[in-house]
C-alpha cells in the first residue's frame, strides 16, 4: 500500500447498499417462477444461512436498550472489506463504511473511516490504526472500536474479502467499466504486474476489477481516485447482477457470496427492509477530515476532533439518539450525493 497519498476527506457514494442487491437478485429469481424458483429459493436460504455469522455480543449492541426492530427503528450497518485470504492467520480491514438508515426521512448517511486513522482499540487497550482492530479480534473488535470512536450502536455488519470480489465479478460474467487511467499493478495474489489495463470502456474479469479498485500507486488523486474507482466497480457489479436471468449465473453468484461474505443480518430481516429500500430518497456523505502524521516513524491519519464531533452529531441525529456532553453542536459538513431511484 502507498501511505504517501492520502485524502483529506472520504466521500463514498454507493447508490445502493448490499442488502438491496441481495433482495433485488432474489426478486429477479422470483419472476422466473416454477421449478427454477423453487430450486434457487432453496439455494438462497442455504446461502443466507451459511453467510450469517452472529457477533460474540449477541443480537444487540451494548449501546442499545433493546435490539432494533427493522420494521420501525432507525438502524446502522458497518460495511467492511478485508484483505483476508485463504491460509491467513491475521488480516486487516481495508475498507470501513458506517451507514445509518433513517426510516422517517428515508435517508442513508455514509461515513467512510480512513483505514490508518489513529483510534483507541478497546480489545487491546491502546491506540493504533483502526484497520488493525480486525487483526486483533476480527469483526467483533472492529465493531467495538467503531462504536467507541463514534459513540453510536452498530446494529449490523456486512464483511467481504478480496476473494469475494473476484468470485462475484466472475460469477456474473464480468463487469463493464470505463477504465480511467492505465493500470499496471498487483493481482489478488500480490504478483507485481499481475494486472495491466489501458484506459477505455471494457469488460473486466474478477482479478482485473479488484486490481482496478485497489490500485493506489499510479493514481494522481491518491485515495480520492481510489474511492472513485471503487464506486465504479460496486455500481457495475450491481448493474450486472440485476440484469441477467440465467439460473446458472445466479447459482454461481450465491456460491461466491456464501464463501466470502458474512453478516449478522438474517434473510428474514433483509426482506423486512424491502419497503424501506424501495422508498429510499437520498444518500448523504459525511466528510471525516484529518491530517497525516508520523509517530515513532509510523504513518497515521490523525482525525480532526471538530470534524469527528460533527460527524457523531449527524449520525446520532439520524439514529434519533441523544447527544452527549462532548458532542459538537455545529452543523456537520454533508454532501447530498444522489437521489436513489425506487424500483
Amino acid at each position: 500500500m502507498d501511505d504517501s497519498k492520502r485524502s483529506r476527506s472520504a466521500k463514498p457514494k454507493p447508490k445502493r447498499s448490499w442488502f438491496k442487491v441481495f433482495v433485488t437478485v432474489f426478486l429477479v429469481v422470483f419472476i422466473a417462477g416454477g421449478a427454477a424458483f423453487a430450486y434457487v429459493a432453496n439455494k438462497t436460504f442455504q446461502t443466507a444461512k451459511q453467510s450469517e455469522v452472529e457477533l460474540s455480543r449477541g443480537d444487540k449492541s451494548d449501546k442499545r436498550a433493546a435490539a432494533v426492530d427493522l420494521t420501525k427503528d432507525h438502524f446502522s450497518v458497518l460495511l467492511v472489506g478485508t484483505d483476508e485470504r485463504p491460509g491467513d492467520t491475521s488480516s486487516r480491514a481495508d475498507t470501513m463504511i458506517v451507514a445509518t438508515f433513517n426510516k422517517t426521512d428515508k435517508q442513508v448517511n455514509l461515513l467512510s473511516i480512513p483505514r490508518d486513522s489513529l483510534v483507541m482499540i478497546p480489545s487491546v487497550g491502546y491506540e493504533d490504526k483502526i484497520n488493525h482492530s480486525y487483526a486483533f479480534g476480527g469483526i467483533d473488535s472492529t465493531i467495538e472500536t467503531v462504536e467507541t470512536l463514534l459513540d453510536i450502536p452498530i446494529d449490523y455488519y456486512g464483511s467481504i474479502n478480496f476473494n469475494g470480489v473476484v468470485a462475484i465479478v466472475d460469477a456474473v460474467g464480468g463487469i463493464d467499466v470505463d477504465v480511467k487511467l492505465p493500470i499496471d499493478t498487483l493481482n489478488s495474489s500480490d504478483k507485481k504486474g499481475g494486472v495491466k489495463l489501458e484506459p477505455g470502456l471494457q469488460r473486466l474479469n474478477g482479478e482485473e476489477a479488484l486490481a482496478y479498485a485497489r490500485m493506489r500507486y499510479e493514481d494522481p488523486e491518491g485515495d480520492i481516485g481510489r474511492t472513485k474507482r471503487q464506486q465504479q466497480v460496486v455500481q457495475a457489479i450491481i448493474d450486472q447482477s440485476t440484469s441477467f436471468g440465467s439460473i446458472t449465473k445466479l447459482n454461481k453468484l450465491m456460491d461466491a457470496t456464501s464463501d466470502n461474505f458474512t453478516t449478522n443480518m438474517s434473510l428474514t430481516e433483509a426482506f423486512q427492509l424491502q419497503p424501506f429500500v424501495k422508498s429510499l430518497n437520498t444518500v448523504n456523505r459525511i466528510d471525516l477530515k484529518g491530517t497525516d502524521t508520523k509517530i515513532n516513524g509510523a504513518y497515521y491519519y490523525q482525525l480532526d476532533p471538530s470534524s469527528l464531533a460533527d460527524a457523531k452529531t449527524m449520525l446520532k441525529e439520524q439514529l434519533n439518539l441523544p447527544e452527549t456532553a462532548d458532542d459538537s453542536t455545529t452543523t456537520p459538513e454533508v454532501s447530498n450525493d444522489s437521489t436513489v431511484e425506487s424500483n
